[in-house]
């Protein structure tokens, strides 16, 4: 009976034991599944999936050997439950040297990339030159990375002027990159090896140096030569003339066009002129007078008291000729330039006219004398 009361209990005791049993094990299933669930990890971009059994972000970096500093960046915070967490993101901090227009900076970034780090900090650097790959990878040791901002620069060329916004180094890349080419003989007020700097004024001066030809006309000389034989008035040209040519070169040198300086190289006759020969005649033409009425007087006492009988007598008073007329009077009978130039038959004949028209009035002192 001892016997079989003692059997009972421990058949009890089994069922109670193997209950808690299996309660356990229930237990243990469940709490292993929430904690061996996978873990996406990436480390500087780069991934894993890791089953572990760690409860914070914390352990589970420790786990992995995972090791973060201050400036590092985590994500979640390492405080967090693993429990739900499907992701742990690692960028280790890594220090960049930035070089702009000379003046360095160091910054500590998180980022991957070059334009990722200065996006970071607010950097803009639009049409800025970059002496290393914006999208290169940035490795952990750091890095360093030059940066040209673009200038601003007034190109006065050709008559225009063009504004260039431009990272060049020097002068002579930056006329290259606005397209503006120098001849040989060109200038540009600052040196082609010079700095560019925002705000720099740069002209260039177009030279242009040659030898210019220049035809000109030699004008031929004219030879006169008189003719006693033939009448005044009568002319003859012997010999045509001819005008001569000749080059002159001259070396002209022009600032944009203008011509600022010239000097005569060479003057070159190409033809001789040829001189013209004239020959006109001295002969005196007989004069034919007409009658007056008047010719029965004693022209010849008049002009002996008024002349001397000369009939190129000239008078300091205005008077001249065989008559002593004044010019104007000459001209109111027909004559023509002057009395002294006529002939004695015409200077008398002219005189006659006068006479029928005024009168021996017109010589106050020898006009009686015509009379005698």
């Amino acid at each position: 009976m001892v016997t079989t009361s003692v059997d009972r209990g421990s058949r009890r005791l089994k069922v109670v034991l193997e209950g808690a049993l299996a309660v356990a094990l229930l237990l243990g299933v469940s709490g292993f599944a929430s904690s061996d669930s996978p873990i996406e990890l990436s480390v500087d971009g780069q991934l894993t999936e890791i089953e572990t059994h760690a409860e914070t972000v914390a352990e589970f970096l420790d786990e992995q050997g995972v090791v973060v500093t201050d400036r590092d960046l985590v994500e979640p915070d390492p405080a967090s439950p693993l429990v739900a967490v499907e992701a742990v993101t690692v960028r280790h901090a890594r220090q960049l040297q930035v070089v702009i227009d000379g003046q360095p900076t160091q910054i500590w970034t998180t980022e991957l990339t070059v334009d990722a780090a200065l996006d970071q900090y607010g950097v803009r650097l639009a049409g800025a030159e970059f002496s290393a790959s914006r999208s290169g990878r940035l490795p952990l040791t750091g890095g360093q990375v030059g940066v040209a901002l673009p200038d601003q620069v007034t190109v006065l060329h050709d008559q225009r002027r063009t504004t260039v916004v431009t990272t060049a180094r020097s002068v002579a890349e930056l006329l290259r990159e606005a397209g503006v080419r120098l001849g040989r003989d060109d200038r540009v007020n600052v040196g082609l090896g010079r700095e560019v700097e925002t705000g720099m004024q740069i002209v260039v001066t177009r030279i242009d140096v040659r030898t210019v030809r220049r035809g000109f006309t030699i004008d031929h000389a004219v030879i006169r030569r008189a003719d006693p034989s033939r009448y005044e008035g009568v002319e003859r040209v012997v010999q045509r003339g001819k005008d001569g040519r000749g080059v002159i070169f001259t070396r002209v040198v022009r600032h944009d066009g203008v011509a600022v300086r010239q000097r005569q190289l060479d003057r070159r006759v190409a033809r001789q002129p040829v001189r013209e020969i004239v020959i006109y005649g001295t002969k005196v033409r007989p004069f034919a007078a007409p009658a007056t009425g008047a010719e029965g007087l004693n022209w010849g006492a008049l002009a002996a008291c008024e002349s001397g009988g000369n009939p190129r007598a000239v008078n300091p008073a205005g008077y001249y000729g065989l008559y002593q007329f004044l010019l104007s009077t000459w001209a109111s009978v027909g004559g023509s330039g002057n009395p002294i130039d006529a002939t004695p038959d015409e200077q008398t004949y002219r005189a006659q006219v006068l006479y029928e028209r005024s009168g021996a009035g017109q010589w106050p002192v020898c006009g009686p004398l015509l009379f005698s």
